[in-house]
């Protein structure tokens, strides 16, 4: 290997990776550089070192290249975002280059069909926060983990979190203490409260906290709610979550209401959902708006379309069709979110979709073997993409057209080359900006079937 492990090195950051880490070259050999900007001359020791490229923590910059001052006193600390180093019309020419070029080199795709990303709101735009809980400095503190480890930052004031959000963590954090309610201690597998969950509407102000705890008979617990209770009157509802497994996963699956419905409303256009603590919803809703915006406009609905709703959640995209299918049907393997899609479905007086529960890669070939046909269908899978088996049965469903929206470029690239082999072709690629500050970036592509 041309560098070792501890090398100090001296080096020009030339552009920003995929990732979101400054890229260098020394002597021709990659080497990235976590929160580089472009331009930036640095000294920077290498931190590990492979055979065709190497990682380097920055030591000093000597000159700056188009980096500009972070928002947050946690910058580098935390692993939430990696981009505030860089100007926002930055970001937003870096992640079209990223979608582009991976498409590219994995998919194939012309970079011509992919457009320029649309910008969200920059700063406090998450309507969800995650909040582990721990003992910092000898006592229960909310905030995030350092990056790939446990070790709690004391993060209060989120900058890309709404501060409702930031408050009602704060807030839950100090009466925990005031109370006697202790933290989760993972390595001796003792304590009560684990996470602080908070999720606000914009649309209707309304808050919901789901408290993850090892149990939910826990000591001080009376107490505990009571004085939530007193000093958070503003809170619509409050849950409590049982998690008592050693797992990275936050929520448990048993659940008590304390006050409240147990969810929250959200509005997007003139449709109203219903959020609960378990269920998928988009943390971005400026940027959540536009996706659902393009996914419609891809969809080309005139009234008469069956239209698949494959990944569906809470069944939000699907219900923003119906006004203009003649039916719906929406596959999702969260039983909770399900639940929540036919509330939805309920609650906005529509009556043309219909919601399954299950895991789409079994649920949808076996529908399209009892004769299921599709005009339109819409894939918004996780981050892991589709299973080849769901693909093929998308296009065994013979949609004339079919609208992915997908947060990873890489697995969106690697399916797009898939669905190719079955007679569908990428036309338009539209990135948009839900996470500002960070290196992910959301894309909504249309892809229509080639007539032979």
């Amino acid at each position: 290997m041309l560098v070792q492990p501890g090398q100090h090195l001296e080096l020009t950051v030339e552009n920003i990776s995929h990732q979101g880490e400054g890229v260098a070259k020394f002597q021709g050999y990659t080497v990235f550089v976590p929160f580089g900007a472009p331009g930036d001359l640095v000294r920077a020791q290498v931190i590990s070192a492979k055979k065709d490229y190497a990682r380097a923590i920055i030591k000093e910059i000597l000159q700056a290249g188009q980096r500009v001052e972070a928002k947050c006193r946690w910058f580098q600390e935390c692993g939430g975002c990696n981009l505030q180093h860089l100007d926002y019309d930055l970001q937003l020419a870096i992640k079209t280059e990223t979608v582009r070029t991976t498409l590219k080199r994995i998919g194939g795709i012309s970079p011509e069909i992919v457009k320029d990303i649309l910008p969200t709101r920059a700063w406090s735009y998450r309507n969800k926060l995650q909040a582990p809980v721990a003992i910092h400095r000898g006592k229960l503190t909310a905030g995030l983990y350092k990056p790939r480890s446990h070790d709690l930052i004391p993060v209060t004031e989120c900058v890309i979190q709404e501060d409702v959000n930031n408050q009602a963590a704060k807030q839950i954090a100090i009466i925990a203490r005031e109370t006697g309610v202790t933290a989760w201690v993972e390595r001796e597998q003792k304590g009560s409260l684990r996470h602080i969950l908070v999720r606000h509407s914009q649309g209707t102000g309304q808050t919901l906290a789901a408290l993850v705890v090892s149990a939910l008979d826990f000591p001080n617990r009376e107490r505990f709610l009571k004085k939530l209770r007193e000093e958070m009157p503003d809170l619509h509802s409050l849950v409590l979550n049982e998690n008592p497994r050693l797992t990275n996963v936050i929520l448990g699956d048993r659940e008590e209401i304390i006050w409240g419905p147990g969810c929250i409303t959200d509005e997007i256009g003139e449709l109203t959902f219903k959020i609960s603590a378990r269920s998928f919803w988009q943390v971005n809703p400026v940027g959540a708006e536009k996706i659902f915006h393009k996914v419609k406009e891809y969809a080309k609905l005139q009234g008469k379309e069956t239209v698949l709703d494959i990944y569906c959640g809470t069944g939000s995209i699907g219900l923003y069709l119906a006004d203009q299918a003649t039916r719906v049907i929406g596959i999702e393997s969260n039983l909770s979110a399900i639940e929540d899609a036919r509330d939805n479905a309920k609650m906005n007086g529509i009556d043309n979709a219909e919601f399954h529960a299950g895991r789409a890669e079994v649920l949808l070939p076996r529908m399209v073997q009892k004769g299921l046909k599709a005009d339109v269908i819409v894939l918004d899978p996780p981050r892991k993409g589709c299973e080849p088996s769901l693909l093929e049965a998308v296009a065994q469903a013979k949609p004339l057209r079919i609208v992915y929206v997908s947060c990873n470029p890489a697995t969106l690239a690697r399916d797009l080359k898939l669905l190719e082999e079955w007679g569908y072709l990428a036309r338009e690629v539209q990135p948009v900006d839900m996470f500002p500050q960070t290196s992910h970036v959301e894309c909504v592509v249309l892809i229509s079937r080639v007539e032979k």
